[in-house]
């Protein structure tokens, strides 16, 4: 009779720390780029430090500290859907993140075409956080990402003097229900732009990587229809790739193989 005991105290054990793991989802935060312009070979930026909420009440009280060490990131390994994992944190079930604040740091540098480096100029006021709002369509019922979308190529600004500033635009979203475009481009060797406007009227952009046939991929985009543009690189103008592409949340687009629009 003991040992029936035994045996089923270690069974209820086994099930109550089943249901506790049952209770937990793993959230990874990631950080991500559009490319610069092909005159930046380098965008370093100084992650001191991520703080993130749960709800939409303001305040001390309401952010937490994302367990990570200070660290000096090319933006520009992470482009083109290539990502860099900051942390992973454990959240109740359905807990969804809100708001995410990034702390950065002075060591900030951009190097050029000719490898020179130059420190990147960091308004005070954004050392103590830039506050994102963290885009989401859908309710999360498991483990997700929090995507941290840097876009160089319109943070980095060329002042008259010479200098460098860094003026950030940055969007945050959870994967859960979103969905990505993608192609490749031709000709294979022109390195180009593309770029739309997402539902909440923020600009998703890349740079087509000639050294994997020119693939460009647009990431993060929820249910709607778009239109793909793109832009020459050398002369700024702009032309229209793909019109009404409709996407439907979770299932990503391929769109083959795409001509670039003469651009004159």
């Amino acid at each position: 009779m003991k040992t029936t005991k035994l045996v089923f105290a270690a069974l209820i054990a086994v099930l109550l720390v089943a249901c506790n793991t049952n209770d937990k989802q793993t959230v990874g935060f990631y950080l991500t780029d559009a490319p610069a312009n092909k005159d930046i070979l380098a965008v370093n930026v100084d992650v001191q430090a991520i703080k993130y909420s749960i709800s939409s009440e303001e305040g001390e009280d309401a952010w937490i500290d994302l367990p990570m060490s200070p660290v000096v990131i090319n933006l520009l390994d992470f482009s083109n859907g290539k990502d860099t994992l900051l942390s992973n944190i454990e959240l109740e079930t359905g807990v969804k993140i809100h708001q995410v604040r990034l702390i950065l740091g002075d060591n900030n540098t951009v190097m050029l075409s000719d490898s020179s480096i130059l420190p990147i100029q960091t308004p005070s006021a954004q050392q103590s956080g830039l506050k994102l709002n963290v885009q989401s369509n859908s309710e999360v019922t498991s483990g997700y990402k929090v995507v941290i979308d840097f876009d160089a190529s319109r943070s980095i600004v060329l002042k008259g003097n010479g200098e460098y500033l860094l003026k950030p635009v940055i969007r945050a979203y959870i994967t859960a229900n979103s969905s990505r475009i993608y192609g490749n481009l031709l000709p294979a060797d022109v390195a180009t732009r593309v770029f739309t406007t997402d539902i909440n009227g923020d600009t998703i952009a890349t740079v087509s990587d000639t050294l994997q046939n020119n693939l460009f991929v647009l990431h993060g985009l929820y249910s709607g229809t778009y239109d793909i543009m793109v832009e020459n690189l050398t002369t700024g103008e702009t032309g229209v790739l793909k019109e009404d592409v409709s996407v439907t949340g979770g299932v990503n687009i391929n769109l083959g193989e795409l001509v670039i629009p003469l651009m004159e």
